[in-house]
C-alpha cells in the first residue's frame, strides 16, 4: 500500500517538474532577442511548433499502439476516436505557428490568420483595441467589423505595443489595455500562465 502511494507521488512530482520546465522554456523563448531583420515581425516561438508536434505525435502514437501492439479488450472504436480527437487538439498550434504571422509598421499591421488568410489594418482605422486576459490576445476592431487578434505568445510584442501606442487613436484603447501595452512596450508582455 505504501509503495503504491510513493509511486503515485513520484509520478505527480515528475509531471509537475516536467510542466514547470516546459512552461519556463516557452516563457523564456518568447522573450529572447531576435535579429534586426525580424524586428517588426510578430510570430510564434519555435516552442509552440514543438509542443504542437509532440502533442499530435503522442496521441496518434497511442492510437496506433492501442490498435496494434497494445491491443486488448479496452481498445474499441470509441477509445480510438477519443485519442484521434485528442491528437487533433494541438493541430491549431501548428497552424498558428505556420500562418499567424504579422508585420507591424508606422502605417499599420499586416496580419495572418490560423488558416492562412491575410489582411491589413491601418492603425488610424482601429475602432477599438482591448486585451482579453482569458484568451491571452490583443483584439483590434477594424472599420468594417474585421477583428485582428494578436496572441500574447508571439515574439515581437514590444514592437507591436510601440506602434500601437504611437499611432492608434487614444479613444480606441481602454485603460486596462493601455497599462498592459505600456508594460509590453518596456519588454514585460502579459503573462500567458495567469
Amino acid at each position: 500500500m505504501k509503495q503504491d502511494m510513493w509511486i503515485q507521488l513520484v509520478k505527480w512530482v515528475l509531471w509537475g517538474l516536467t510542466m514547470a520546465v516546459m512552461i519556463g522554456w516557452v516563457a523564456k523563448s518568447r522573450l529572447r532577442k531576435r535579429p534586426e531583420s525580424e524586428r517588426n515581425l510578430l510570430r510564434h516561438p519555435v516552442s509552440t511548433l514543438v509542443i504542437g508536434i509532440v502533442g499530435v505525435a503522442f496521441f496518434f502514437g497511442i492510437v496506433i499502439g492501442s490498435n496494434t501492439v497494445w491491443k486488448n479488450q479496452t481498445s474499441t472504436i470509441w477509445t480510438t476516436v477519443m485519442f484521434i480527437a485528442f491528437g487533433l487538439l494541438p493541430a491549431p498550434l501548428i497552424a498558428d505557428y505556420l500562418f499567424a504571422r504579422h508585420r507591424v509598421s508606422d502605417t499599420g499591421i499586416e496580419y495572418g490568420r490560423m488558416l492562412g488568410q491575410r489582411g491589413s489594418l491601418n492603425w488610424l482605422d482601429v475602432r477599438k483595441l482591448r486585451y482579453a486576459p482569458v484568451l491571452k490576445w490583443f483584439e483590434l476592431d477594424g472599420p468594417s467589423g474585421e477583428k485582428v487578434r494578436v496572441s500574447a505568445m508571439l515574439l515581437g510584442l514590444p514592437e507591436f505595443a510601440h506602434f500601437v501606442l504611437l499611432h492608434v487613436p487614444g479613444q480606441a484603447i481602454d485603460e486596462k489595455t493601455l497599462a498592459i501595452l505600456r508594460e509590453t512596450e518596456q519588454g514585460r508582455p502579459p503573462s500567458v500562465w495567469k
